[in-house]
């Protein structure tokens, strides 16, 4: 059948048809009509009585607010979620509440987010403000599913600019004053695992003992490019023997993992790194110390993509200077001269 201007079928194949038109204010409005017979009447009805300034907007059902969208989003994504990950988007909606929960839901423009989140940038980067906006859109998301919006507005938002790749490893002075502030063993492992797999933070925290093979020097993980396997030398077999000890029977692979509790893991890594005075250093830079030192040790910069996990080539290159650095400090010591 020929498509009719203002009558759409969502969701597609479904038999339930919307309208949309341009009320007597210029506003657009969308509603509901059920079977393709009763959309095509309501059309022309509408268009009737806008064209002789008789419209009157049909009376609205309670639109959500941000917040209502939000917390439902998450609660029917918390089954599939990790802990860690549930975690972070319950920490960034705490954000984002007092700044734009109480806003309708409709109301919330492309450029209305755009302004928003432009009220957010100073203090943050670029790639934190791109971490907030696909939080958003992940709401829109599933309102567009659930058919609780036509649209997601996040679609029209623009990214914005993130710095350059950050690259900082840990200097061997600078790990032994750290081993040296952790409060507890498990820490001291959770570290070390880290820091001799380049695991992320993530995929290290979801990790479970079904589904480690120390007799093949082997653990399988899941994180944000899916499942992967992890490979395992003395020093992370060495460390996955001792939490082994601590968490018995549990679950998880690492004892924070196992408590149930949802908060920040990393918040005595934090301290720890406080009290040896390490400097502008994330958990996520022990993935990068791990990367770091391989290719400053030789190793192919494809092997080392395939030990991080990298979708693509170009990610890893961030390290391939490194290799070129330190072939010149190689050369540069003139050993044996006289």
């Amino acid at each position: 059948m020929q498509k009719v201007p203002g009558v759409f079928e969502r969701p597609p194949n479904s038999g339930v048809h919307w309208i949309s038109y341009t009320d007597s204010d210029g506003n657009r409005r969308r509603e509901k009509a059920g079977k393709l017979t009763a959309a095509l009447d309501l059309i022309r009805q509408r268009k009737a009585q806008v064209a002789k300034n008789e419209y009157i907007a049909p009376r609205q059902k309670r639109v959500w607010t941000f917040r209502k969208l939000a917390e439902e989003n998450i609660r029917a994504k918390g089954s599939r979620l990790k802990p860690l990950s549930l975690y972070t988007d319950r920490s960034r909606l705490a954000i984002l509440l007092p700044i734009m929960g109480h806003i309708r839901m409709d109301r919330l423009t492309g450029a209305r987010i755009e302004e928003l989140l432009g009220g957010m940038a100073e203090g943050r980067s670029g790639s934190t403000i791109n971490r907030y906006r696909s939080f958003i859109s992940s709401c829109f998301a599933y309102a567009v599913k659930t058919n609780k919006a036509t649209a997601n507005p996040c679609q029209r938002v623009a990214r914005w600019k993130e710095n350059e790749a950050r690259v900082r490893w840990l200097r061997p002075e600078e790990e032994t004053r750290l081993r040296k502030e952790f409060v507890c063993d498990q820490h001291e492992w959770e570290f070390e695992l880290a820091v001799s797999t380049g695991m992320r933070r993530g995929e290290q925290y979801g990790a479970k003992w079904a589904e480690v093979d120390v007799e093949h020097d082997v653990m399988t993980v899941r994180g944000k490019t899916g499942r992967r396997h992890v490979q395992l030398n003395e020093e992370a077999k060495a460390a996955l023997e001792k939490l082994r000890a601590m968490s018995g029977e549990k679950e998880f692979v690492c004892p924070d993992a196992n408590s149930g509790a949802v908060r920040d893991l990393r918040q005595w890594f934090r301290t720890a790194c406080d009290a040896a005075k390490v400097t502008n250093f994330r958990w996520h830079d022990l993935r990068h110390t791990f990367a770091s030192r391989l290719v400053m040790a030789g190793a192919d910069i494809r092997v080392v993509q395939e030990l991080l996990g990298h979708a693509s080539i170009v990610q890893t290159m961030k390290y391939s200077h490194l290799s070129a650095e330190h072939r010149r400090r190689a050369v540069s010591k003139k050993e044996g001269k006289v």
